[in-house]
């Protein structure tokens, strides 16, 4: 009985230390980026080409130093009527087309594309702050989306 008192404890001490010891870090880290960006060229849609630009991770000191270009564009289209023509929902599409270079050489171009649907409200401030909040969250995706990239190049 003492034995197999003996050896739940050891296992369980054993799992503990693996589950402690696993050396989780997380790709998104200002530590682990080696690199900086010195200039943004924002183009298109400067509103969300800069809210792009603002949830980047960026450190000052970096070994490589690249520049971003930033195309935006925004579509927002009826996704859904009623019967009687009233607006049920709207669909809003974000298109980024990122180049990012670095010593005159192109080191990454790509082209992010997201798309979602918000409810019409029925007062226009509340469809507006619908459709803020839904650009607000393509918005984050594509930018870790391209964190995760960058950081892959580097």
């Amino acid at each position: 009985m003492k034995n197999f008192e003996l050896n739940k404890i050891f296992i369980f001490a054993a799992v503990i230390n693996l589950l402690l010891s696993c050396g989780y870090q997380p790709i998104l880290n200002k530590d682990k980026q080696d690199f900086s960006v010195s200039k943004f060229n924002l183009e298109g849609n400067k509103r969300i080409a800069g809210l792009l630009k603002n949830n980047l991770i960026s450190t000052k000191k970096a070994l490589n130093v690249i520049e971003l270009n930033i195309k935006s564009e925004k579509k927002t289209a009826v996704s859904n009527k009623s019967q009687s023509g009233k607006v049920l929902t709207y669909s809003v599409t974000l298109t980024f087309e990122v180049t990012a270079s670095g010593n005159e050489n192109i080191l990454f171009n790509k082209v992010y594309t997201k798309s979602q649907n918000y409810s019409a409200a029925d007062v226009h401030s509340d469809t507006l702050n619908n459709e803020k909040k839904v650009v607000e969250s393509l918005i984050e995706s594509i930018a870790s989306e391209l964190q995760i990239e960058l950081n892959s190049i580097f």
